[in-house]
Formats: structure tokens, C-alpha cells, sequence
């Protein structure tokens, strides 16, 4: 059994400065990587096809998956706040890198797949480092509030994000979506410094070897599971949303502004669902909202159904995780939390990494309907995958 953290002392408070810092700092952060969610328009343009879309961008997350048990022990021994500090820093640098790699793809394909390599790696350290603080500074009797309400920042990042992208690029070319990225980090890089850390890091040792410690834990296992099952899915609205809605004449900010929207209504006016009706029920209800949000793409004829369709999904998305992730940790010791939220995001960079191989290929032969029915699928094979959880280990987790 894992051991129940005495780290922090656990009082009723959520609205620190340190929690509002946090929250301006993963504000900043996931913008940036929101409005390189454009970045599949810029393989189209260099001349790539729909399977260099899926190459490239399951690439990042084949990154994030491999490096993911050194992340999440750099999380737990150099510190959170210090693990943010290097994620803004090297995603910065990667945004400006790019500058110069902007050519017919057949020339700069080698250096496109070593890029996405290293941003995959700092974004991963990145989402993991701030989810884990957030866990951190939440801990207690209100954690599943704290970590809907810091939910909320990346859903808005994710909407603002490829609404100004969408904007920029339009005006002044790709250059401007990464000049952007690259000053939205930096300025990531300036919040983080007001942040005080509550945890102590500790001490290396055998990073692989604890990380499959904790990977060996039931509920943190069989909840990676639904996070790789849901992160399959999330590879369409990823890297083929943008395409399909280019292709087809739509609003691509409004689709996502409608998929984020959503998620932060959801936890905004329902941060307490969960201690209404229970973690397991919201985690079943979320799977299927958001695979019928998926469904519905494969119908999309207009603007508004898109839009429609995007707070559909975003209200799976945003009522899924809180819960998901509150349910895993609430039982697990402090100096483990970074290695489980390595592995719950992990599990969602493997579905993405698995989701963007294989939908790119069935985009290129069978096109969009099929991967976005194909999205749907696996997010039910998640949902039935859940129940049986529900009825055997976590029966007694609640």
C-alpha cells in the first residue's frame, strides 16, 4: 500500500497567493502551447500530407512518454517550482529555434522531428511539474475543488491559445504563432519566480526503479489506463480538428473557444459535483459525454455544429479529469505525487503518441469522419473499461 503523506498540514484554505500564482503561471504556459496547436496548418503548408501531420505530432508525445519516468522523478527531487523554471525555459527556446526551420518539409523534416522531440520533453515536464504544485498546495479536504479550479487554466489557455494563433497566423505568418509561444513562456518563466514551494525534494536515487513502484499501485495503473483511452481520442481533436475545419471552411478558434468554454463552465459551477455524486459516477458520466462529443464530429456540416459539437466534448473533457485524478492521488504519499501525475499524464501522452500513428494513416486512406469516429470509439472502450474497474478494485474507493 502506498504510503499517506504527513508532508503538509491540511487546512480548509484554496485561495493562496501561492494557488493564484500558479494558476496565472499555467495560464501562460498552456496559451503557448495552445497556440502551437496550429502547428499541423504549418506542416500542410511546407507540403506534408496528413501522415506527416500524425508523424510529427505523435513524435512530441512519443517524447514525453519515453522521458516520463525521469520527469516525473525530476518533479519530486529537484522541485516543482525548479522543474517549471526548465520547461519554460527549454519550450521557449525550442519556439525560437523554429525560426529558422521554416522550408519545403523534404529539407527540414530531420530537424521538425528533433524539435517536436524536445518540446514534447518540456512540455511534458511542464504539465506534470504544475499539476503536481497544484496537487500540493490543494492537498486536503478541498483537493478535488482545487484541482477542478486549476483545471480551469488550461482549458482557457487551450481556447485563447488557438484563437490568437489562428489570428496571428493569419496576419503574419507561422513566424508570429512561435515569436508568440515564445514570449507567452517567458513570461510563464517570470511568474513562477513569486511561487513558494511547500514540498521538500528528496533525495536521488533509483529513479526507474520507484517510478514502477508507483506505476505497480492498482488505482494509479488501471487509472492510466483510462487517461491512455481518453488521450487516443484527444490525438483528433489535437492534430485533426485544425485541418478538417480548414479544409471544410469552418471556425477553427471557435471550436476550440466552444471545447474550453465548456470544460471551464463544468468546473467552475460544478467544482463539487464530485462530493455531490461521487468520483466514480462523474468519471462514467464524463466518458460518455465526451465520446458523444467525439461522435458528433463525424456529422459536422457548419460552424455552429462544430461549435456545438466542441462544448459537447469539452464538457466530458472538463468534468473527466478532476475527479480522475483526485481519485488517484487523494491516497498516495507527497514524494509520490509527482510520479503519479507522471504516469496519469503519461498515459495520456501514449494515447496521443498511439492516436496521432494511427489516425493519420486512416485520415490519409479513409478520411476525417473515420478518425473521428475511431476518437469515439476508444473513449467508449474507456468508459466499459471503467465500469469493470469500478466493480473490482476501486469498489472500495470513494
Amino acid at each position: 500500500m502506498p504510503r499517506i503523506s504527513n508532508n503538509f498540514q491540511t487546512k480548509n484554505v484554496l485561495w493562496t497567493k501561492d494557488f493564484i500564482f500558479l494558476l496565472a503561471c499555467s495560464l501562460l504556459f498552456t496559451t503557448g502551447v495552445g497556440v502551437l496547436i496550429l502547428f499541423p496548418l504549418l506542416i500542410q503548408d511546407i507540403g506534408g500530407g496528413q501522415s506527416d501531420i500524425g508523424f510529427l505530432m505523435g513524435v512530441m508525445s512519443l517524447s514525453a512518454v519515453i522521458s516520463r519516468p525521469w520527469i516525473s522523478g525530476v518533479v519530486d527531487r529537484v522541485g516543482r517550482k525548479n522543474s517549471m523554471i526548465m520547461s519554460c525555459s527549454i519550450a521557449a527556446v525550442i519556439c525560437i529555434a523554429h525560426l529558422f526551420f521554416v522550408d519545403a518539409i523534404e529539407k527540414v523534416y530531420p530537424v521538425l522531428i528533433l524539435l517536436r522531440l524536445i518540446f514534447g520533453i518540456a512540455a511534458a515536464l511542464g504539465f506534470v511539474s504544475f499539476l503536481t504544485m497544484a496537487a500540493d498546495l490543494a492537498s486536503g479536504p478541498r483537493l478535488n475543488e482545487g484541482l477542478g479550479f486549476f483545471g480551469i487554466m488550461p482549458m482557457l489557455g487551450m481556447a485563447i491559445g488557438p484563437a490568437i494563433g489562428e489570428l496571428f497566423v493569419d496576419r503574419w505568418g507561422f513566424e508570429a504563432m512561435f515569436l508568440t509561444g515564445a514570449f507567452l513562456f517567458s513570461a510563464c518563466f517570470l511568474f513562477i519566480f513569486p511561487v513558494k514551494e511547500k514540498f521538500s525534494s528528496v533525495a536521488a536515487g533509483a529513479v526507474l526503479k520507484r517510478f514502477l513502484r508507483t506505476l505497480g499501485i492498482p488505482v494509479v495503473w488501471r487509472m492510466g489506463f483510462i487517461c491512455l483511452c481518453f488521450g487516443i481520442a484527444f490525438a483528433a481533436h489535437g492534430s485533426f480538428v485544425t485541418p478538417f475545419a480548414k479544409a471544410s471552411g469552418l471556425s477553427i478558434s471557435g471550436y476550440f473557444i466552444s471545447y474550453s468554454g465548456a470544460a471551464v463552465l463544468i468546473r467552475l459551477f460544478g467544482s463539487r459535483l464530485a462530493g455531490r455524486f461521487g468520483e466514480k459516477r462523474i468519471i462514467s458520466a464524463a466518458l460518455l459525454i465526451a465520446g458523444a462529443g467525439f461522435a458528433g464530429l463525424t456529422k459536422v456540416d457548419s460552424t455552429l455544429s462544430l461549435m456545438v459539437i466542441g462544448f459537447t466534448a469539452g464538457m466530458g473533457h472538463g468534468l473527466l479529469f478532476p475527479s480522475l485524478i483526485a481519485l488517484t492521488i487523494r491516497p498516495v504519499a507527497a514524494d509520490e505525487r509527482g510520479k503519479v501525475t507522471g504516469i496519469l499524464t503519461g498515459g495520456f501522452d501514449g494515447g496521443m503518441f498511439i492516436g496521432s500513428m494511427i489516425m493519420g494513416q486512416i485520415g490519409e486512406y479513409l478520411g476525417f469522419s473515420m478518425i473521428f469516429a475511431t476518437a469515439a470509439l476508444v473513449i467508449f472502450i474507456g468508459f466499459v473499461a471503467f465500469l469493470k474497474i469500478m466493480r473490482g478494485a476501486l469498489r472500495d474507493i470513494h
